[in-house]
């Protein structure tokens, strides 16, 4: 129950942040995507169930929140969720390395999808100035906020299993 709420928590938080602080923040004009990060880390540290659990909440927080179609964001994050679960499972997930590689991966692969079913079935076709100006800023931007976010997730969850064991060892 207690992981729920954590989850549920940071949900939100991301969402806020990313929708709120971030989008309106004149420092830099991407914005990162926080609940990106927030699918793919716990996708990577818990498995493919709790990260297409997670993206698909978080997707269905930007369905409700922009989209026009209801399941158009939670359909990307939530296979996002369960191909960083599978590939979560085949390597460590202390090191940084791969969650930063997936990172970037998810990131770009995400743009595109929007890009695919939001722009280009429109009929706008400039791919390369899409790239340049919305793709390639907020991979970096989401990049940085990965190496400081995705280490706290890591301990997060810690805590959180051995809270766990504490409590079943209490009803054991």
């Amino acid at each position: 129950m207690k992981r729920f709420l954590y989850y549920t928590l940071i949900v939100l938080l991301a969402f806020l942040l990313q929708n709120n602080v971030f989008a309106t923040s004149s420092l830099i004009d991407a914005t990162p995507n926080l609940l990106l990060i927030v699918t793919f880390s716990f996708g990577f540290i818990r498995g493919k169930k709790e990260g297409m659990l997670l993206g698909f909440f978080c997707g269905l927080l930007m369905d409700m929140g922009y989209g026009e179609i209801l399941g158009y964001y939670a359909l990307v994050y939530l296979c996002i969720g369960y191909v960083t679960g599978t590939i979560g499972q085949l390597f460590y997930v202390e090191f940084l390395n791969m969650p930063l590689l997936l990172c970037i991966l998810s990131d770009f692969l995400y743009n595109l999808y929007i890009y695919f079913f939001g722009f280009m079935v429109h009929g706008r076709m400039q791919l390369s100035a899409y790239i340049a100006q919305i793709i390639l800023p907020e991979i970096v931007y989401t990049a940085v906020l990965t190496l400081a976010l995705y280490p706290l997730f890591l301990k997060l969850n810690e805590r959180l299993g051995d809270l766990e064991k504490r409590s079943a060892k209490r009803f054991v």
